[in-house]
């Protein structure tokens, strides 16, 4: 009987093992996303419907020819050849949360509240791009925009770039280097006019 409670026993733990194996990629991004919009939920903003509207304001003034992840590939190709988005650029009304918090313990967060292993979210793809540019940001002062859009250009597939989490990541650098070309821009112009 003894021998036999130790077979249950080990073919318990070794389930319990393989359980956190069979969490997929996609159900990790999934539950990152919840744990992203619980952190900006904290601050009274609902972020996935405000980064939607971000993305069909890009579409509609022509920065994405589709929400495809090839067409944010050509966005990072302009983004890489130009310093800012090109004209025009009709947003007014900016979130400051989503211009200046940035979200923090997220993998905390999923680690804690859906017991996922941190080493399989570190093993995750983005996990690594993000784990470079950290990297990167440590070692240097300053970090051009130019990087963090040449990395996801050469790091990010078309499929990775269009999973939840990412696509939101992505979204909120887009939505922030948005609102700099656009009061960049008419700072510059206004300069220009006075020297004239």
């Amino acid at each position: 009987m003894n021998k036999y409670s130790y077979i249950v026993l080990f073919l318990l733990l070794l389930n319990a093992c393989q359980s956190h194996k069979a969490v997929s990629d996609k159900e990790i991004y999934s539950l990152l996303e919840i744990c992203y919009e619980d952190y900006y939920l904290n601050y009274d903003v609902e972020v996935t419907p405000l980064l939607n509207e971000f993305e069909l304001l890009l579409l509609n003034e022509g920065h994405l020819f589709d929400t495809t992840g090839k067409a944010y590939q050509s966005l990072f190709d302009t983004l890489l050849v130009n310093d800012y988005f090109n004209l025009p650029l009709k947003m007014e009304n900016f979130n400051s949360v989503l211009l200046y918090k940035n979200p923090s313990d997220i993998m905390a967060c999923a680690t804690t509240t859906f017991s996922l292993d941190s080493m399989a979210i570190m093993e995750l793809n983005f996990s690594k791009v993000m784990q470079e540019i950290n990297h990167k940001i440590m070692q240097e002062e300053e970090v051009s925009i130019h990087f963090f859009f040449d990395l996801y250009k050469r790091r990010l597939s078309e499929d990775e770039i269009r999973k939840p989490y990412i696509k939101q990541s992505v979204l909120l650098l887009l939505y922030r280097w948005y609102f700099k070309s656009k009061y960049d821009r008419v700072i510059q112009i206004k300069e220009s006019h006075k020297i004239e």
